[in-house]
């Protein structure tokens, strides 16, 4: 009898659920995870046939059922209750972390990325232009020892050796991450490091470049946020994970900011609209934008060709430098070359996290 209850409650949920997927318009994006749902596939004879349009209609039905964030709320905590270790592309982690999972790495892809950096890490040299490369390694590697028991996770020190055997002029900030992972080095809910994480980072980039970093008790930090939940959360939208807090670190906050070569001006680092939405790591730096240049009080001109990792990092360059600027290989189409020499760039480091440089395609073009 009881089996037979569940049969037709299960039904009438399916029922409520296809009725009210009629009645309701497709959402096209999804806020909580940040990315563009599958929207109703279009049939034709070349996608029935090859199986196309089956395997869109099953992710357009499981994006657009109604009342899915809900769903997958109840889902986490089921999974929770019964002891389950990941899901959703995501650990459970000791201390409340949620750690992304990374379980290999593009080896094509790396190697091509690998031989455009040392293509441009040799012009920088013939041009007498210093260059340095960071390849941050994520919360899986650092904070390895919450991770479950016999959680599988990429070897990213593997992508630093074969980095270092080509030729790349590393800035290791391992050990110096390491030497840190009992404080706030990397976000909880979010797969980027925090600003007390970057700043180590920072520190070590400094020692390499043979200066000393100013201790971080002698900046002004600022507390952004303590409500945010980033990327990782959204995944499993976990409602009993904590929120973590957003920090800013700065010597002064009165900086020109030029994003996409005068598309947008400002006065300072901080976007703080993003503070009301979701997507509140965006307030480092206005998000991920093609160029960024941002003037200092420091001297030279320093290039940072980047992934999101060094949206927080700059806050500690800014004042370093007469002129800070930042490329993101995703949105950039022009010269990386033409672009340093345009603009007298005198110094260049290339940072990103280890997972991302491993499988962005557009690392490949930075040569050109």
């Amino acid at each position: 009898m009881r089996n037979k209850v569940t049969a037709v409650l299960f039904c009438l949920m399916l029922l409520a659920g296809a009725t009210a997927h009629l009645l309701l318009a497709d959402r096209v994006y999804s806020e909580n995870e940040r990315r563009e749902l599958q929207q109703k596939p279009a049939v034709s004879s070349k996608t029935v046939f090859s199986g196309q349009f089956g395997s869109e209609t099953e992710i357009y039905l499981a994006d657009q059922f109604p009342g899915r964030d809900g769903w997958v709320a109840v889902k986490t905590i089921c999974e929770r209750l019964l002891g389950k270790r990941e899901s959703g592309g995501v650990y459970y982690a000791d201390d409340g972390y949620l750690i992304d999972i990374y379980r290999s790495w593009n080896g094509k892809q790396t190697t091509a990325n690998v031989t455009a950096l040392k293509a441009l890490q040799d012009a920088m040299d013939n041009a007498g232009i210093p260059m340095r490369t960071m390849l941050v390694p994520t919360a899986a590697r650092i904070l390895s020892d919450k991770l479950p028991r016999y959680a599988q996770v990429a070897d990213e020190q593997k992508v630093l050796d074969y980095a270092a055997l080509h030729g790349i002029r590393l800035c290791d900030v391992t050990e110096a991450l390491s030497d840190h992972k009992d404080e706030y080095i990397y976000y909880r809910t979010d797969h980027h490091w925090t600003s007390l994480g970057a700043y180590y980072a920072y520190a070590a980039w400094m020692r390499d470049r043979g200066l000393t970093a100013m201790p971080i008790g002698e900046w002004t930090k600022e507390q952004l946020s303590d409500i945010f939940r980033g990327t990782t959360y959204n995944k499993v939208n976990d409602p009993l994970a904590a929120c973590d807090t957003i920090d800013a670190y700065y010597k002064n906050t009165a900086h020109t900011v030029n994003y996409n070569r005068g598309y947008y001006v400002t006065d300072t680092i901080y976007e703080r609209s993003y503070l009301e939405g979701r997507d509140q790591y965006a307030v480092f730096l206005n998000s991920n934008q093609e160029t960024t240049v941002i003037t200092g009080p420091g001297t030279g001109k320093l290039l940072i060709i980047k992934d999101s990792y060094a949206n927080c990092f700059a806050q500690f360059t800014v004042d370093d430098f007469a002129e800070t600027h930042l490329i993101d290989m995703r949105f950039f189409r022009g010269s990386v070359l033409k672009y340093i020499a345009e603009n007298e760039i005198t110094e260049v480091l290339v940072l990103y996290n280890i997972p991302n440089f491993t499988s962005d395609t557009a690392v490949a073009r930075c040569c050109r």
